[in-house]
């Protein structure tokens, strides 16, 4: 008996480790772990940089298009649809009066009704140009629009249809565009009278994730007034 406890007490040993061992196991555990957070973010962060570009080439297009046409263009981003899409239109009618948008929230039923019949009209003296007519720009996987700020808009608008105008002057509306990934917030703005535009980018904390509308919603608003005030 006493050579069966002794036998078993090494193979106990023998199949054991040290807590030196155990220490640099968990070390490379976390190691791995580490990393992987990180090339996913440099992945999210590529998309957002396409996107980006992407609303780039789509500002530098509607500004030639109103121009040309001698008619006033727009950005349109859906929000709605799944994946979202964005385009690019032109006016069919000229003089055109543009509604003065407000967050459907902030009014009354009767409001809202009164609002969306003058949208609904002013939609349809739009259509989309011929890069645009058969199939729309869409969202990659992971990336959104989460809302707009525009100059002429006091409210950040974060749902239906958005849209940024583009005038046969040459002038446009001065908007922000906010994209998001799964890890971050990114800003697109676009200013009225000048031929670039500029981005910035922020992390989101572990406190945010955990609490993402509301987050998302009071950083756009930190982002909007800050942007206001240059």
């Amino acid at each position: 008996m006493k050579n069966v406890r002794k036998d078993f007490k090494k193979i106990l040993g023998h199949q054991g480790f040290s807590i030196v061992e155990i220490l640099v196991a968990l070390m490379l555990v976390v190691l791995v772990f580490s990393l992987i957070p990180t090339n996913t973010r440099d992945e999210e962060r590529d998309k957002l940089n396409t996107v980006i570009e992407d609303f780039r080439r789509a500002t530098r297009f509607a500004t030639n298009e109103a121009v040309l046409r001698n008619a006033i263009t727009r950005i349109t981003i859906d929000m709605e649809s799944e994946p979202q899409e964005y385009y690019v239109e032109y006016s069919t009618e000229g003089g055109l009066a543009l509604p003065q948008v407000q967050n459907p929230e902030n009014l009354s039923f009767s409001e809202r009704e009164e609002q969306a019949k003058k949208i609904e009209d002013l939609d349809s003296q739009f259509q989309k140009v011929s890069e645009f007519a058969d199939e729309n720009k869409q969202m990659p996987f992971g990336i959104r629009a989460i809302g707009l700020a525009n100059v002429n808009i006091e409210d950040i608008l974060i749902s239906g249809k958005l849209h940024i105008y583009f005038y046969p002057t040459g002038e446009k509306d001065g908007a922000m565009i906010f994209l998001s990934s799964e890890s971050e917030m990114a800003t697109l703005d676009i200013p009225p009278f000048e031929n670039t535009t500029f981005t910035e980018y922020s992390i989101y904390s572990e406190y945010d994730l955990n609490n993402i509308d509301n987050a998302q919603l009071n950083k756009m608003k930190e982002l909007r007034d800050e942007w206001l005030k240059k």
